[in-house]
C-alpha cells in the first residue's frame, strides 16, 4: 500500500511539474527544431550557391574555348560580383590575368589579380596571384612596390618563389648585396632536382660576380693613326747633252 501512494505522489508531482514547465518544453523543442532546419535550409543554399557558381564557370571556360571574349569577360564579372568568395572567381580571374598578360595588357592583368590577393580562395590562389603581381610590378619598373608586397608575404611552401622575386627587385635597385642574400635563401629551400635551381645558381652566380669585379672604367679612345709622310717629289733626270760636231 506505502508503495501504490509513493508512486501516486510521484505521478502527481510529475503532472504538476509538466503543467508548470510544459509550456517552455514545448517552446524550446520548437526553437530547436527552427534552429535545425534554418541549418540545413542555409546548408542547402550554400550547396546550390556552388554549383551555380561551377555553372558559370563552366560557360566561362566553354567561351574561352570559342574565343569568345565579349562573353567571357561578362560571365567573369559576374562570378567576381556574385560569386566574389568562391574558388571559381578566383580561377576566372586567374584565367583572365593571364590573357591581359598575353595581350600586353599589364594594367588589365594588375586589377585580376589584386581581385584574386584580397578576396581568392584558396588561400594557395590567392598567393600565386601574389607571386604573380610582385613579377609585374618587377616587369613595370615598380621594384619597390614589389619587395613591399613580398615583404608582407609569408606562405609556408613558397619561400623559393618569395626570396627570388625579392632577389630581382633589389636588383632592379642595385641592391647587389641584399639580391645575393634572397638568392642564397631560395637556393636552400629549392630542391637539388628541380628544374628552376640551375637558372637560381646562374643569377646568384652572376650577382656574385658584379660584387667582386665592378666594371672597369670605359677604356680611353684609340689614338688616331699616324698620317703618311708625304712622297718627295721624283728628282727629274738630267736631260741629254746634244751631241757636238766635229769641225775638219
Amino acid at each position: 500500500m506505502a508503495e501504490e501512494i509513493d508512486s501516486i505522489e510521484q505521478s502527481e508531482r510529475a503532472r504538476q511539474w509538466l503543467q508548470q514547465n510544459g509550456g517552455s518544453i514545448i517552446v524550446g523543442i520548437l526553437l530547436g527544431l527552427a534552429v535545425l532546419l534554418g541549418w540545413q535550409r542555409w546548408q542547402q543554399s550554400q550547396v546550390n550557391h556552388r554549383a551555380e557558381a561551377l555553372l558559370k564557370f563552366e560557360e566561362f571556360q566553354a567561351a574561352i574555348d570559342k574565343q569568345d571574349g565579349e562573353l567571357a569577360t561578362k560571365l567573369a564579372e559576374d562570378l567576381r560580383k556574385n560569386f566574389s568568395g568562391s574558388t571559381h572567381a578566383s580561377l576566372a580571374a586567374m584565367e583572365q590575368a593571364e590573357t591581359a598578360i598575353t595581350g600586353g595588357k599589364i594594367d588589365d592583368a594588375v586589377t585580376f589579380l589584386e581581385f584574386v590577393a584580397k578576396d581568392g580562395k584558396p588561400d594557395g590562389v590567392r598567393t600565386v596571384a601574389e607571386l604573380r603581381l610582385g613579377r609585374l610590378h618587377i616587369a613595370k619598373g615598380e621594384a619597390q612596390k614589389a619587395l613591399d608586397r613580398m615583404n608582407k608575404l609569408t606562405a609556408k611552401g613558397f619561400e623559393a618563389e618569395i626570396a627570388t622575386i625579392k632577389g630581382d627587385a633589389y636588383i632592379a635597385l642595385g641592391n647587389l648585396t641584399e639580391a645575393r642574400k634572397q638568392f642564397d635563401i631560395a637556393l636552400a629551400s629549392t630542391d637539388s632536382a628541380a628544374p628552376q635551381r640551375r637558372t637560381l645558381e646562374v643569377k646568384r652566380d652572376d650577382v656574385i660576380a658584379s660584387i667582386e669585379s665592378p666594371p672597369a672604367a670605359e677604356a680611353a679612345p684609340a689614338a688616331a693613326p699616324a698620317p703618311e709622310a708625304a712622297a718627295e717629289p721624283a728628282t727629274p733626270e738630267a736631260a741629254p747633252k746634244p751631241a757636238t760636231t766635229e769641225q775638219g
